[in-house]
């Protein structure tokens, strides 16, 4: 981990708990910069003395190298290509973790014996008299 330059070193991971994000060059050797969000609904960091754990697995399916692993102690550990449908299904579900919750609304309480019949007395009265 360093603070994190302008321009990035192969082999080293840049993090930033103030902005809440981690900085590496791919890890296939392609150049390009991959950035993963460290916030709950995206990627956890874990450190180990100077060795650092990402979870769960970077996908870099819309790079053309489309490299796919998982940084576990400071290796890189490559995981198996991804179909388009799989990528899809899990893009889908990291959108649903990310929608805020949906607040139900209060269940009515329910009238006790008494109100209802208070009630039903009271439309009764109305009905037969008219006001």
């Amino acid at each position: 981990m360093a603070e994190i330059p302008e321009t990035l070193e192969d082999g080293i991971l840049y993090v930033s708990r103030e902005c809440h994000v981690a900085l590496h060059h791919c890890a296939c050797g392609c150049g390009e910069e991959v950035s993963t969000p460290l916030v709950p609904t995206e990627y956890s960091l874990t450190m180990t003395g100077d060795d650092a754990s990402i979870w769960p697995s970077i996908g870099n399916h819309d790079f053309a190298c489309r490299s796919h692993y998982v940084i576990d102690h400071g290796r890189i550990e490559w995981s198996g290509r991804m179909s388009r449908a799989a990528i899809e299904a899990g893009r889908e579900k990291d959108r649903l973790l990310k929608r805020p919750p949906i607040k139900a609304a209060p269940a009515p309480r329910r009238r006790r014996f008494i109100g209802r019949v208070a009630d039903w007395l009271v439309a009764t009265f109305r009905r037969i008299t008219g006001r």
